[in-house]
């Protein structure tokens, strides 16, 4: 165990430094008095170069390009530095003001009109930028006072095409509140392709992380709701949310994706209190495990300093921000502490102590070398996201440990159960006594196991689209029936930026609790590339690659149906990876929708295809798993292709709520008494008719 726990420790820490490498990052390319030269540079697929270096600085004034007439030159700020405190001809410059950046980059004609990205991080607290003259973009609205500036701090990827070897960079900034006015981390400057695949590959590990930090805190949360006695569960769920919150308002803060017009300074705030309450809670979590070697008047002192930093939230940001400082020497003071507790209870050799100490080191030594790194005013990928991750991972060691105990008890006692003739023979008189107690254990370890199958089913329940939802003009109707408790079949409606409703069916191997563990799977690799990936058949091939490359020693296979309906163009684009024909209804006519590959998972490199296909007003497509297929009745004989098609044929002119009605109605008669088989999966979508749309605005 040891060994496996440091070669894990090992393989995190060479992947974050493999992540924080670039291949083509330089120390000799830096700005130098303003000037980036970078002709000897090819912008390559993996080409990504830090924008760092003396920037030229113009305080207290917008400068607007072209430079017309001489501006008077402040001084060079060295990027991702904050003018705050820097001095200047013998003056200091305030930590508030507006400012203009000026930089420019020599480049080889190779790279004229070549597409390039260029990422522009956290910058306080609010800019726009020029290149060569042209207004590129902005967070907020730089002000030339703090009652004409709009706060809104936020990393964004731009496009960048030079139109002449020399690229001049100018930055408007305006920061009045925040503690650090200016870059938070360095501009990058790259090859589409190497940032977009970094922007991809940010977006699935934070959206990752805080899917995977939201999951455990309801899964806690859902033990403490059968146990209340255990508060240490109920302190964890909370501090998994709280981290939830911090990692939903920070990095890429897909807050502001999802609410653009969410008001900065309360989600400021909300960053700054998931902060200040997640140290305190993490406090009570340890002294709830180890009320015996840690002391509550240190507990309850750090909970009331913790308030009081979350009181100053009230305050204006320009004074909150320069409180946060005292905290962190609050949080140091804390997480030494808690090592003291543990390693107190490691020598009173409390169960599972050595083992929480290991995980507790890691996340102790992130969590200080992330607010250290803040101190310094370093915003790079932070550690304690993983280290959270470790340390959840060796809770979920002891919570195994725990329930493999549980199951051996569950095996003696019915092995106990089995009691030869001769023992019968010795025990008649105590024998009803001794069964009753023996199967009452045995009930009562059975249903611990099947409420945490309903808690299961509830989770996969809540992560899948409910009935009802619509997109215009298209109607859209569910089901899905899991053949156990939790089930291998997945599905996913979205709308995409364009005007596009994408559809994604999915059916995994086998069934119950490992169909469906392989279906969360699907879904975090899914969710990490749906919304970058604009081809049907594209997005298949890479998420065949990206199971092949996590998953292949799972041997996870599954078949999937992804369609996107073009509200604009009414075209319909899909491919079929080894899914069953799905059914196209236009004016009484069917088609087939055929695959267009091998299901995923089998082998790398498969090809897909796309197809597509006009839809009109009326039109209706069906989208369904095998299950429906297979469904067995008393002669054993399958529902079959065939009885979906009539269904819809007969039921054409009905409306799209009955159709699907009358197929569940239709499955469950020739069901019968018999077993369902397989999960059932149906989604029924309909181009809903202009008549019908103008009856329900009337309505």
């Amino acid at each position: 165990m040891r060994k496996f726990l440091l070669g894990l420790v090992y393989l995190s820490t060479t992947l974050f430094c493999f992540q924080c490498q670039n291949p083509d990052l330089d120390g000799n390319f830096r700005f130098r008095q303003g000037v980036l030269n970078l002709t000897e540079i090819t912008f390559k697929e993996n080409t990504a170069i830090d924008l760092q270096g003396e920037w030229e600085l113009y305080f207290g004034e917008f400068h607007y390009p072209p430079f017309h007439g001489k501006k008077e030159l402040t001084g060079y700020l060295a990027i991702p530095n904050s003018w705050q405190d820097e001095e200047y001809g013998g003056i200091e410059l305030p930590r508030t003001g507006k400012v203009t950046l000026r930089a420019f980059i020599q480049i080889n004609k190779q790279t004229v009109g070549q597409e390039l990205r260029i990422y522009i991080p956290d910058i306080a607290s609010s800019y726009r930028f020029f290149a060569n003259g042209v207004l590129i973009g902005g967070q907020g609205k730089p002000g030339i006072n703090q009652f004409d500036d709009t706060p809104r701090i936020k990393s964004k990827y731009y496009t960048l095409i030079p139109d002449d070897e020399v690229i001049e960079l100018v930055f408007h900034i305006a920061n009045y509140e925040n503690n650090f006015g200016g870059f938070w981390g360095n501009p990058i400057l790259g090859n589409k392709y190497a940032l977009d695949r970094e922007k991809m590959f940010a977006n699935a590990r934070e959206l990752f992380l805080l899917g995977a930090l939201s999951l455990i805190g309801l899964y806690h949360f859902g033990l403490y709701f059968y146990k209340r006695k255990e508060k240490s569960i109920f302190y964890f769920a909370i501090f998994c949310f709280l981290l939830g919150i911090r990692l939903a308002f920070t990095g890429e803060r897909y807050v502001l994706e999802l609410f653009p017009k969410f008001h900065w300074p309360i989600a400021f705030r909300i960053e700054f209190a998931s902060y200040y309450f997640a140290v305190p809670t993490f406090l009570l979590f340890i002294h709830s495990l180890f009320p015996e070697e840690s002391k509550e008047k240190y507990v309850k002192r750090a909970i009331i300093l913790s308030t009081i930093f979350s009181l100053t939230l009230f305050l204006p940001i320009s004074v909150f921000t320069i409180l946060l400082y005292g905290f962190q020497i609050l949080a140091f003071v804390i997480i030494g502490y808690v090592i003291h507790i543990n390693l107190k209870a490691v020598i009173n050799s409390r169960p599972n102590s050595k083992l929480f100490l290991i995980g507790l080191l890691i996340l102790a030594f992130s969590v200080s070398f992330d607010i250290l790194k803040h101190s310094l005013n370093s915003r790079g990928i932070g550690l304690t996201p993983y280290a959270l991750l470790c340390f959840i991972f060796i809770q979920s060691l002891i919570l195994s440990s725990r329930i493999a105990n549980a199951f051996v008890r569950a095996e003696e006692l019915a092995e106990s159960l089995k009691i030869s003739n001769e023992s019968l023979l010795a025990v008649t008189e105590n024998l009803e006594q001794i069964v009753s107690e023996r199967t009452y254990q045995l009930n009562y370890s059975l249903k611990r196991i099947k409420k945490d199958l309903l808690l299961a089913k509830k989770i996969q329940q809540k992560i899948l689209p409910e009935d009802g939802i619509k997109f215009d003009p298209l109607k859209i109707h569910l089901y899905f029936q899991p053949q156990d408790e939790v089930g291998g079949d997945f599905y996913d409606i979205f709308e995409l930026d364009n005007g596009t409703v994408r559809f994604f069916v999915a059916d995994a191997t086998g069934h119950g609790i490992q169909a469906a563990l392989y279906t969360m799977a699907i879904k975090s690799e899914y969710e990490a590339i749906k919304r970058f990936i604009t081809k049907t058949d594209d997005l298949m091939n890479h998420l065949n690659q990206k199971i092949q490359n996590k998953f292949s020693g799972l041997k996870i296979v599954f078949s999937g149906f992804l369609l996107d309906i073009d509200t604009k163009t009414k075209t319909v684009y899909y491919s079929s990876a080894g899914h069953p024909n799905q059914i196209f209804q236009s004016d009484g006519n069917q088609i087939i929708l055929n695959r267009t590959g091998n299901i995923i998972g089998l082998k790398k490199d498969q090809p897909y295809t796309q197809k597509q296909f006009q839809i009109l007003e009326g039109d209706r497509i069906l989208l369904f798993t095998d299950g429906m297929l297979e469904q067995k009745n008393e002669t054993r004989e399958e529902f079959g292709m065939e009885r979906i098609q009539k269904i819809l044929s007969d039921f054409q002119n009905k409306e799209s709520e009955r159709v699907l009605s009358e197929l569940v109605i239709q499955l469950f008669l020739f069901q019968g008494k018999e077993e369902q088989e397989d999960d059932q999966t149906m989604v029924l979508v309909e181009w809903e008719k202009n008549e019908s749309i103008e009856e329900k605005k009337s309505n």
